[in-house]
């Protein structure tokens, strides 16, 4: 299936996310790379801070139950109440954004992963399928995972609980703006940004050219005799000069 076949059916295909929608902060940037020629995401999240607790010895999202999740920021009155109704281990659970897309060419990749890292995701990455499917991962590492109590008990204080909160409600803030960066970097792989700077590109190697082209014919010029009659040398020794022009 090529690529344009493949953007076509995710495209129409139903939303199977827990949430079955694209979260308010990600949904302009998603829109824009789907209206792209050569992108199209598959999968998306904005970033979340979630209580969840785990019933068996593995932490695993699913088979878990979740007491609280939010896309915003989180409140202490939330958590204090979810932890009311646990009998094993509650765990606090910031996650960063992510967001994987799918690519036309690795070029295409390339230039999708310069501007996430260049937004803060440092740790995108990209991908490619044994059938040549490629996809850049969009993500980052600061996230934080603490567990809050054991076999029903509450763990951690108060004061404790307030410092966890506001730790999580920090990188919430930090994770909007990078996805507000991501947002404001796209426009750079919009097709008039691209023919922007193919023209700028091209008029930047005329200037290179003409440049270069005066370096040359100043070079065909007689070089001046030199004015020795004050260096201390006779006038009919030899002098010899070297000149380098930068062609490059």
């Amino acid at each position: 299936m090529d690529f344009q076949r493949q953007k076509t059916h995710r495209l129409q295909h139903v939303d199977l996310s827990r949430k079955g929608s694209i979260d308010a902060l990600l949904q302009e940037s998603v829109h824009f790379i789907n209206s792209l020629p050569n992108y199209f995401t598959t999968s998306s999240c904005s970033g979340r801070i979630i209580l969840f607790e785990n019933t068996g010895s593995k932490v695993q999202k699913k088979g878990c139950r979740w007491l609280h999740v939010t896309h915003n920021s989180v409140l202490k009155k939330d958590l204090e109440a979810a932890l009311t109704d646990i009998s094993d281990e509650a765990v606090l659970k910031f996650e960063p954004m992510v967001m994987h897309v799918q690519c036309r060419s690795l070029e295409d990749a390339r230039q999708m992963h310069q501007l996430a890292v260049a937004s803060g995701f440092r740790n995108s990455g990209i991908t490619v399928g044994s059938k040549g499917k490629i996809i850049t991962a969009i993500r980052s590492t600061h996230s934080l995972e603490v567990p809050l109590s054991s076999q029903g008990q509450v763990l951690v204080s108060p004061q404790h609980l307030d410092y966890l909160v506001d730790s999580a409600n920090r990188k919430m803030e930090e994770n909007t703006l990078r996805i507000d960066r991501f947002r404001t970097s796209l426009q750079d792989l919009s097709p008039e940004a691209s023919v922007k700077k193919c023209k700028s590109s091209h008029s930047q190697h005329v200037k290179e050219t003409q440049k270069h082209e005066g370096r040359l014919q100043s070079s065909d010029k007689p070089l001046p005799k030199h004015d020795m009659k004050n260096s201390g040398d006779s006038d009919d020794s030899d002098d010899l000069s070297l000149f380098i022009f930068d062609i490059t």
